[in-house]
């Protein structure tokens, strides 16, 4: 499943939990209201939110907050936020692929690079 930009950890989420809105988020909302039989109004009305709101997230035109997200999960049954996958920094990534080597980097790899850049 496909992830989009990260987003802000909220208030009341566990720390060093980042979450990401999945891509086809306005697609899931629609076809999951529509299941449980709701219009946009209803949808809206159920989430403290105006119609107009449903109708861009269903469109992909606003991403929603974490906060309505959550609301939205519940109220649906679907998921929308997923834990973020931590990508690795551009100076470690450097060293994750040797030119010839099997595989990666080691400890003493970076410490020898690290020693390197002290002098």
């Amino acid at each position: 499943m496909a992830v989009m930009k990260r987003a802000k950890r909220p208030a009341g989420s566990l720390p060093g939990e980042d979450l990401e809105l999945v891509e086809n988020y306005g697609e899931l909302v629609r076809e999951a209201r529509i299941k449980i039989g709701l219009t946009q109004e209803e949808l809206a009305s159920q989430v403290g939110e105006k119609a107009t709101v449903i109708k861009k997230i269903e469109h992909g035109e606003l991403r929603p907050s974490i906060e309505l997200a959550r609301r939205l999960e519940k109220i649906l049954r679907i998921r929308l936020l997923m834990p973020a996958e931590e990508e690795p920094s551009s100076e470690i990534k450097k060293y994750l692929t040797k030119p010839g080597a099997s595989g990666g980097v080691s400890l003493g790899d970076l410490l020898k690079k690290r020693q390197k850049e002290e002098l």
